[in-house]
């Protein structure tokens, strides 16, 4: 059962709102449906279609990336074997192995050294700045290209840089691709180093290289040198320096299993790269993934403009099919608002002979019964809320009786007549006052006068043990209350207060006005009770024991007075501390005397 009842209370949870009217509901209800469809259909549209798109982008880009460096590859190898020319040229390496003495020797020397260089170089357009050095210094120093840059470091040579194995190195010196070689003599059996080649490659032809395999912008070639130097780029600077940081800053092999990366300020790129074995140069083809998911995201957005004229259309069609449904049916809630203003006289006017038609007139019957029902009902509640609050009276008047009586007996036993006369005095009055008065509600002023010969009573009884005083503001005192609703708080207090309380007892009674409301204190600091008794006293279920007088039954014929007359915002409210004291607290709108 508790399973099932939970199954329940989660069915709750994912039903449709509800609605004031029927028609918006069925609108709203079929147009999340035809949404709903709609949307999935473009979001799966979507997602199979940018799954297609990237794998076709990274199998093209793959494709690509290779066949531009094949090219690259193939312009590195005819730069090689023209480095390969000059370094093993019979007549160069002749030139840099011969001795000179004087300054106009070394410049014969070197005009040779440029023609030989030059004739091996000539048909290679590639070739820009060509630097031949011998062991200590530069011998040949040749430009092609009309640059007004300044090459000034190249005078200086610098055997570090140079394979010591006679390999051809690539590296980029200050934007500058050159390759580097060392020429050894390959007429010795010991291959002593005779000197030492630099050779920069234009980068023009290299670019060419790479626009001729893809010529579009949507794609990044980037190729760095072996230190993650820029040898060649086509994409923009702010863009090329977070693509390079990244890759600087990154400890992976290029992500071989997930070509999809996310670089800092470019967003999610597909990347494929090729490692040149000849010149150690990495080889990079990026695409961005907002480019290739722009054919996607057209599909998509057709799909959904689609969806939205589906909806509109859904819309229009299940409006007009509803609104002959509905119009009966909002007839009906029309009059069905009447009714819940008190508004029983109206009857609804359906001409119509099918469910709809029947529902009409079942609701006029209804509505006839209801009418009668009302009328009965209303007679009947008001004669019983009148016998109880008659009855609520009954049962003060005599508890109120029985207590003075009481008094009275306890003092003529002591043989004191003076004060068993003016006791009797005192009762006679509020007697008298109670039966010529059968006002339900007098003043407040009034009621203070019932309380002022109660206490009065008191006073003779317990002597100087009892202290009585009274604060009622001015404005307060014009204000009606119900009769006789102060006098049993007053008689709880003395009982259970002031009674069991060993030394002189107090008794204040305040009236103030606060927040529109009538607020009446009966204060003590008689022994007080704990928080079960006054829960008790509330609710009736206080019991007398051997040791107590009274059954509390005053205090709750009270609180059931003030709330049948006034609802239940209003009542008594009780708190109380053990060896402390009572604070009674009447809660009252505020009503004046019908004149």
């Amino acid at each position: 059962m508790m399973i099932r009842r939970s199954g329940v209370k989660n069915m709750k949870l994912i039903r449709f709102p509800r609605f004031r009217h029927l028609k918006t509901q069925l609108l709203i209800q079929n147009a999340l449906s035809i949404s709903l469809i709609i949307g999935l259909t473009a979001i799966i549209t979507y997602t199979i279609a940018i799954q297609i798109q990237v794998k076709e982008a990274i199998r093209y880009n793959t494709i690509m990336v290779t066949q531009i460096s094949k090219s690259v590859d193939s312009l590195v190898e005819s730069f090689n074997r023209v480095m390969d020319g000059v370094s093993f040229n019979n007549d160069i390496q002749s030139l840099l192995k011969t001795q000179y003495e004087t300054i106009q020797q070394e410049y014969l020397l070197n005009k040779s050294l440029s023609s030989k260089v030059t004739d091996e170089t000539i048909m290679f357009n590639e070739v820009d700045l060509i630097n031949l050095y011998d062991t200590e210094r530069i011998r040949v120093n040749l430009r092609r290209s009309v640059n007004h840059s300044n090459f000034g470091f190249f005078n200086t040579m610098h055997s570090k840089k140079y394979d010591p194995n006679g390999k051809v190195t690539w590296e980029v010196e200050q934007s500058v691709i050159t390759a580097n070689r060392a020429i050894y003599d390959i007429q010795s059996d010991k291959m002593n180093v005779i000197g030492y080649l630099t050779m920069s490659m234009d980068p023009t032809y290299l670019q060419e290289r790479i626009q001729k395999f893809d010529p579009t912008e949507e794609r990044h070639i980037i190729i760095l040198d072996k230190y993650n130097n820029v040898v060649l780029s086509n994409t923009g600077d702010k863009e090329l320096k977070a693509i390079t940081t990244w890759i600087s800053s990154s400890n992976q092999n290029y992500v071989k299993s997930n070509p999809i990366i996310e670089v800092p300020n470019s967003g999610k790129l597909i990347m494929n790269h090729y490692l040149s074995d000849l010149t150690g140069w990495k080889i990079i083809s990026l695409i961005s993934l907002h480019e290739i998911s722009e054919g996607p995201v057209l599909i998509g957005k057709t799909v959904f403009l689609i969806g939205i004229i589906a909806i509109l259309v859904g819309i229009f069609v299940i409006w007009v099919s509803t609104n002959y449904i509905v119009k009966p049916i909002n007839q009906l809630s029309a009059v069905m608002d009447e009714v819940e203003r008190d508004n029983f006289n109206l009857q609804v006017q359906i001409d119509r002979i099918d469910e709809l038609g029947r529902v009409g007139e079942s609701f006029n019957r209804m509505m006839r019964k209801i009418n009668t029902l009302v009328l009965d009902i209303y007679q009947k509640e008001l004669s019983e809320k009148d016998a109880q609050l008659r009855a609520l009276r009954a049962q003060i008047n005599p508890h109120f009786l029985y207590n003075t009586l009481d008094t009275i007996n306890w003092m003529a036993q002591y043989g004191d007549a003076e004060k068993v006369n003016k006791i009797t005095t005192a009762l006679s009055r509020l007697l008298k006052t109670s039966i010529t008065n059968n006002r339900e509600f007098i003043r407040l002023e009034e009621e203070m006068n019932y309380i002022d010969d109660y206490m009065a009573i008191q006073s003779i009884r317990f002597q100087d043990k009892i202290h009585y005083s009274v604060h009622i503001d001015s404005e307060a005192k014009q204000f009606v209350v119900p009769k006789l609703i102060l006098q049993p708080i007053v008689e709880n207090a003395m009982i259970h207060g002031i009674e069991k309380k060993i030394g002189n007892g107090y008794i204040f009674i305040n009236g103030t006005i606060k927040n529109n409301k009538l607020h009446i204190q009966v204060i003590d600091n008689g022994a007080g009770v704990d928080e079960s008794t006054v829960t008790a006293l509330l609710e009736g279920k206080y019991e007398k024991n051997i040791e107590t007088k009274g059954t509390g039954s005053g205090i709750l014929n009270v609180q059931n007075r003030i709330r049948l007359l006034y609802g239940e915002d209003n009542g008594l409210k009780i708190e109380s501390n053990r060896n402390v004291g009572t604070l009674f607290e009447l809660i009252l709108p505020l009503q004046r005397e019908e004149e």
